[in-house]
C-alpha cells in the first residue's frame, strides 16, 4: 500500500509517524515544498522575542529521524495537481515535474499568511511570520531597529506585540476592524485594547494600510487615515489555506479555500483525506463546519487519519476552538462558543460574567480573573467560556473544555471538587463562582 502525504508539518508528520508504527509494511511518501519538516510554529514569536534563543529547539523531529523510521521524506517537492480519478499527483522539483500514484492521499498543506496586494509589501524590512526562516530573519533585523508596525490585531499580531515590547521596541498596531482579537466577545477585545494603551502600544483601529514606502532608513506605512514611520513592518492579518493547486481537482472547498471534510477527515474524493490548517472541522457544540486553524486540531487529526487508514473507525468530534494567548502579563483563553458564534447555535443562549481573584488575596501576586460563561438557556448545559486576567487565568479554560465535552450543566460544574491551596486558588475558585452565577 502506498500512502502519499502532501505537507510535512503538524498534521502531515503526525500522520506519517503514526502510519509508520501502525502499518510498517506500507510505503509512506511525504512531499514537502520547503527544506523543513515538523517544527513548532507556535513557538516562533518566542524565538523572535529572545525568550528562546535556540531555533533548533523548535525543530521537533529531523528529516533523518523520520527517514530512519521508514518514511520517505522528499524536501523541495511541490505538489501542483491532483487527478483523483487516476489516483495520481503531479509533483514539481528542481529536476522538473513527476507523477506519483497513491492508494491513499493525505492533504496537509497548511495555510500561509495573507499579505494585502499593496505597493511596498515586498520592501526590505517588511515581514510575515510563518516559517523558521521568517523568524530567524525577523530576529536578525530586529536587532537593528527601534520601532515596528504590526498590521493586524489577531493572535499572531498580539503575540508579536509581546515579542517586540519584550525587546523594548516602539510598537504600533494597525487593525482595519474596530477591535482586536475578534474571536473573543467585544468586552474582552476592549480590555486588551486598554491594556495595550497602558503599556505604550499605539493601537489604531478602523484603519487600513494602503501602501508602504521607503523613506531613508525608515518605512512609511500609509493608511486611509494617515501614515506611520517605523523601521520594520510585519503583516499578521490572518491566513489562507494552501489549496490553490486543487482548484481543478473536484475537491469540495469553502469560500476561503479550506477543504471540506467529514468527522473522519475524508474529503468528497475517494481515498483522499485532509487535515490541519488547509481544512475545515466540525464544531462540537454547533455541529457545523468551521475553519479553525489551530495546531491542536492538526496534530489530533493527523494521528487519527493514520488510525483510520489502518482500520480504525474513530472520528474527530472534539473541535471546540479552544485557544490561549498571552499578551505581556495579560492572559486570555476561550473554548466553545460565545456571542460571536450565537448565530450558529440552534437554541437560546445565556451569558454570565464574573470577576474574582486568581488565588487567595493574602498570597503575593494576587490579581483578577474575569470569566464569561455561555450556557444553553433551557438546559443550563455549558457551551462556552472566555477568560481574561492575571497569571493563572489561561489554564482555567481546560476544565471548561471537559465540561462542554461532557455536556455538564453549570450547577454540576459549580460543585466540582477542584484543588485548592492559597498560591493557586481560593476555596471557591473563580470557575465555581462563574458556574454558580448561572441561575437554575
Amino acid at each position: 500500500m502506498k500512502i502519499v502525504i502532501v505537507g510535512g508539518v503538524a498534521a502531515g508528520m503526525s500522520a506519517a509517524a503514526k502510519l509508520s508504527r501502525e502499518m510498517p509494511e506500507a510505503q509512506i511518501i511525504v512531499f514537502e515544498k520547503t527544506q523543513e519538516v515538523s517544527y513548532a510554529g507556535c513557538g516562533l514569536p518566542y524565538y523572535v522575542s529572545g525568550e528562546n534563543a535556540d531555533i533548533n529547539k523548535l525543530r521537533i523531529r529531523t528529516v533523518e529521524q523520520f527517514r530512519k523510521s521508514g518514511i520517505d521524506v522528499r524536501l523541495g517537492h511541490t505538489v501542483i495537481g491532483l487527478d483523483a480519478k487516476n489516483k495520481t499527483v503531479d509533483v514539481e522539483n528542481e529536476a522538473g515535474v513527476l507523477q506519483e500514484s497513491y492508494d491513499y492521499l493525505i492533504i496537509t498543506t497548511g495555510a500561509s499568511p495573507i499579505v494585502p496586494p499593496i505597493s511596498g509589501k515586498d520592501l526590505p524590512g517588511v515581514f510575515v511570520l510563518k516559517t523558521l526562516q521568517d523568524a530567524m530573519a525577523m530576529r536578525e533585523a530586529l536587532a537593528q531597529v527601534s520601532s515596528v508596525v504590526i498590521v493586524g490585531g489577531g493572535y499572531i499580531g498580539m503575540e508579536l506585540v509581546e515579542a517586540f515590547v519584550h525587546q523594548n521596541k516602539k510598537v504600533t498596531v494597525i487593525e482595519r476592524l474596530d477591535r482586536v482579537l475578534t474571536l473573543f466577545d467585544r468586552e474582552f477585545s476592549e480590555q486588551v485594547a486598554d491594556y495595550l494603551g497602558n503599556n505604550d502600544v499605539d493601537l489604531r483601529l478602523n484603519e487600513t494600510v494602503t501602501e508602504i514606502r521607503r523613506e531613508g532608513s525608515n518605512l512609511s506605512v500609509l493608511t486611509d487615515k494617515g501614515s506611520v514611520l517605523a523601521q520594520m513592518a510585519v503583516f499578521a492579518v490572518g491566513v489562507r489555506p494552501n489549496t490553490a493547486f486543487l482548484k481543478d481537482s473536484g475537491i469540495e472547498m469553502i469560500g476561503n479555500g479550506a477543504i471540506v471534510i467529514d468527522d473522519q477527515m475524508r474529503t468528497n474524493l475517494q481515498d483522499v483525506f485532509a487535515a490541519g490548517d488547509c481544512a475545515t472541522v466540525n464544531h462540537r457544540v454547533t455541529g457545523k463546519m468551521k475553519y479553525i486553524p489551530l495546531a491542536t486540531n492538526a496534530n489530533k487529526q493527523g494521528k487519527l487519519i493514520a488510525e483510520i487508514i489502518a482500520g480504525s473507525n474513530k472520528s474527530y468530534t472534539q473541535a471546540l476552538g479552544s485557544a490561549m494567548i498571552k499578551v505581556m502579563d495579560l492572559e486570555l483563553a476561550k473554548t466553545g462558543i460565545g456571542e460571536s458564534e450565537a448565530a450558529d447555535y440552534e437554541g437560546e443562549l445565556e451569558h454570565v460574567t464574573v470577576t474574582a481573584g486568581n488565588h487567595a488575596h493574602y498570597y503575593p501576586g494576587h490579581g483578577k480573573v474575569t470569566i464569561k460563561l455561555t450556557v444553553d438557556k433551557q438546559s443550563k448545559v455549558i457551551v462556552g467560556a472566555q477568560l481574561i486576567g492575571a497569571p493563572g487565568t489561561a489554564l482555567r479554560v481546560d476544565p471548561f473544555v471537559v465540561a462542554i465535552t461532557a455536556k455538564m450543566t453549570a450547577s454540576e460544574f459549580g460543585a466540582l471538587d477542584f484543588g485548592y491551596a492559597p498560591p493557586f486558588a481560593s476555596t471557591w475558585d473563580v470557575m465555581h463562582i462563574a458556574a454558580n452565577a448561572v441561575k437554575e
